[in-house]
């Protein structure tokens, strides 16, 4: 059984975003668990990152839903090319720049 401790997150484009909107950073450490008889057998695996869109559900925001998640090291290599991609895919979720005049 893998064991997924959240060991740190930090919200991303936070002056970019419309309300309701959050682009969320989480690291986890892993655990693999595994039973021998009586005692329970740790072995470390490497770390993941990902990098989540959610969205507040209702008004109050009291619910949140994935709309996607980009794991470090499989969909893009840096934070930074997430961060890039979000702004072209999910143009919908960022604040639009008011007009001059």
């Amino acid at each position: 059984m893998i064991v997924k401790d959240l060991v740190e997150t930090k919200e991303l484009l936070a002056e970019e975003t419309n309300e309701g909107i959050f682009v969320v950073y989480e690291r986890f450490e892993n655990t693999d668990c595994r039973y021998k008889g009586n005692m329970v057998e740790k072995l470390e695996c490497d770390p993941e990152e990902q990098i989540q869109i959610l969205q507040c559900d209702s008004t109050a925001c009291d619910s949140l839903t994935s709309v996607q998640t980009y794991r470090l090291g499989v969909d893009f290599l840096t934070i930074e090319e997430i961060e890039k991609d979000i702004r072209s895919n999910y143009a919908q979720y960022m604040q639009q720049p008011a007009p001059l005049g």
